[in-house]
């Protein structure tokens, strides 16, 4: 009953959990539009601002300089009207020139009214917002419109420090312009202080009215484009001043945006996952070929249809509040994504065969790595080799592993010694195997560790007594005075005596098989091979066994008063001597 009740109280809570998310999605959708209709009476009941003394003089500076600009403009006009009246009367010679001269008027009057109009509006221009006519269709450029939001953003962005930096090199100009004008006007004020012709003074009274006129026309765009910059560099100095506005207009519209795709993304990648995991759970079985390959490709196309589907996701959450900029970046990002992923395609399918199991290289079969042979037990996006006598798993990536090839597994040996073993080495160290991994294999030689690379190891190619077994081969020799029962008597003596030896010392049911034959008439012996067969258990004692073998034909020597040859005896009592000789000093 507890049970239930506990179930119940679970599924109520998370079915007030699901309804204050769905609340809290609705509010966070329906807030920019309630700001904005909140916002616009407020910005039309704003008061009018006070005038201040400082705001009168500089009214009063921009009524003199519009006068000044205007009356500009009414004399180069009434100059106009006159050049036209003589254009009529004017040969073809004076008509050129004439011609110019009223071009250059017309110049002049477009940037004095131009000046004009900035004046008069306080530096404002509505250039940047003009609609521009649309291009004729071009399917070349339709390819990079896309980007054209993103474009324009960069463009909003830079508009002021451009627009400073093209007011201060036109400044630099004017400064330029004036400076040659005002020599121009020096120059020509220095002439006419002098005697000439009345036919020159009126063609020098010309000059320096044209002069004089530019001069004026440089200094009012001059001042202009200060007055432009003074205008724009106010507004720079403010922008702390609107951050928070800024901010706060982020938060409400991109900002609430984005916010609206991740968890619109996070909410469906969710999704996906745990349908899922309802499927694995409903279709756990064990995995083996063509289902495991079938099973490998479906989870995998799963994957990309969950990729797509949280792409496409974000795109409409994008599309349906209308954010163009976020739009565009998303698409630019996904179609760099497609370019690199046709870049990449033949790897690719490359991948797709070894994961259905149709590659080089195949699950449950042998290949090698690294000089050593191991078992593909698990193929996936990072693969698991594995080999049955070392510790530790290699993983690679499909990369790699379509770079090997691999075989059925006919049964071979995987490495000649697991750990415990006890080896020969090549260069007679009776050594044991304390551990062997993936990297590495530790050895105990005589009482010292050694370690060798894997591969290093391997390629020893060490003799194992443990593994197959081992045999110990004595060769003990008898003097000739016993010819007369060397081949029947002594091998069968010494075949029971060391049979015997063995079971005592606790090697009876390791000992596979013995075998005591003559073996050669020797210069000074008749010589007996014993050749016994051990099992693996005992290969830690397989000096000791030839030492047992040999302690056992001597005895029975001893026991049969059976004669060792003189040679051997003479070695011995040399020792003994020896050791007599050295006991005594």
């Amino acid at each position: 009953m507890k049970a239930g009740l506990s179930q119940v109280e679970t599924a109520l809570n998370r079915s007030i959990l699901i309804r204050a998310l769905v609340t809290v999605v609705a509010l966070l959708l329906v807030m920019p539009v309630a700001v904005a209709q909140t916002g616009t009476p407020g910005a039309v009941a704003q008061p009018a601002a006070e005038t201040t003394p400082a705001i009168e003089v500089e009214l009063r500076q921009t009524i003199r300089k519009l006068q000044t600009i205007r009356k500009a403009l009414e004399e180069r006009r009434e100059q106009v009207r006159n050049l036209l009246e003589q254009l009529e009367a004017a040969d073809e010679l004076d008509k050129k020139k004439i011609g110019e001269q009223i071009s250059e008027l017309q110049l002049r009057i477009r940037e004095l009214s131009e000046s004009f109009e900035k004046i008069a509006v306080d530096g404002i221009s509505l250039r940047s917002l003009v609609d521009t006519a649309e291009p004729e269709f071009d399917w070349r450029e339709e390819l990079v419109q896309i980007a054209q939001p993103v474009l324009d953003s960069l463009k909003d962005a830079t508009a002021k420090p451009r627009r400073i930096a093209q007011l201060r090199t036109s400044m630099e100009l004017h400064e330029q312009q004036l400076k040659v004008a005002a020599k121009a006007i020096e120059s020509l004020a220095q002439l006419e202080q002098e005697e000439i012709p009345p036919s020159v003074a009126d063609g020098l009274d010309k000059v320096a009215t044209s002069w004089r006129q530019r001069h004026e026309e440089i200094r009012h765009a001059l001042e202009a484009s200060r007055d432009e910059l003074r205008f724009l560099e106010t507004e720079k100095s403010q922008v702390f001043e609107t951050l928070g506005a800024g901010v706060y207009e982020f938060i409400l519209g991109r900002g609430l945006t984005l916010l609206l795709a991740l968890l619109a993304g996070v909410f469906l990648w969710y999704v996906m996952r745990m349908l899922r995991r309802l499927a694995n759970i409903r279709q756990r079985s064990s995995r083996g070929g063509a289902y495991a390959a079938q099973t490998r490709l479906l989870l995998y196309g799963y994957h990309l249809l969950t990729i797509v589907l949280v792409a496409l996701t974000i795109l409409s959450v994008f599309y349906a509040r209308g954010d163009v900029l976020l739009l565009s970046l998303a698409i630019i990002a996904l179609i760099m994504l497609a370019l690199s992923v046709w870049r990449f395609l033949p790897g690719y399918i490359l991948e797709v065969r070894l994961l259905l199991n149709a590659g080089t290289a195949r699950e449950g079969e042998r290949l090698i790595y690294n000089e050593l042979p191991f078992r593909l037990t698990a193929l996936s996006l990072y693969s698991e080799l594995r080999n049955p006598e070392l510790e530790g798993v290699v993983r690679l990536p499909l990369a790699a592993l379509a770079q090997l090839t691999s075989r059925p597994d006919t049964g071979e040996s995987w490495f000649p010694c697991r750990s415990g073993d006890y080896l020969l080495l090549p260069n007679g160290d009776f050594a044991q195997v304390l551990e062997q991994t993936v990297e590495l294999v530790r050895l105990k030689v005589v009482g010292s560790i050694v370690q060798f690379a894997a591969a290093d190891f391997l390629q020893l190619n060490p003799r194992n007594l443990s593994r197959e077994g081992f045999a110990v081969i004595v060769v003990f020799g008898i003097d000739y005075q016993h010819q007369d029962i060397a081949l029947d008597r002594v091998p069968q003596r010494f075949r029971t005596a060391v049979e015997e030896a063995f079971g005592k010392a606790g090697f009876g049911d390791d000992l596979k098989s013995l075998l005591v034959e003559f073996k050669a008439a020797n210069s000074s012996s008749l010589d007996y091979l014993v050749y016994a067969t051990m099992d693996g258990n005992s290969a830690g004692s397989y000096f000791a066994l030839g030492r047992l073998i040999q302690q056992t034909c001597v005895a029975v020597c001893e026991e049969e008063g059976w004669i060792i040859p003189f040679a051997q005896l003479t070695v011995h009592r040399a020792e003994a001597a020896s050791s007599e000789n050295a006991s005594a000093n």
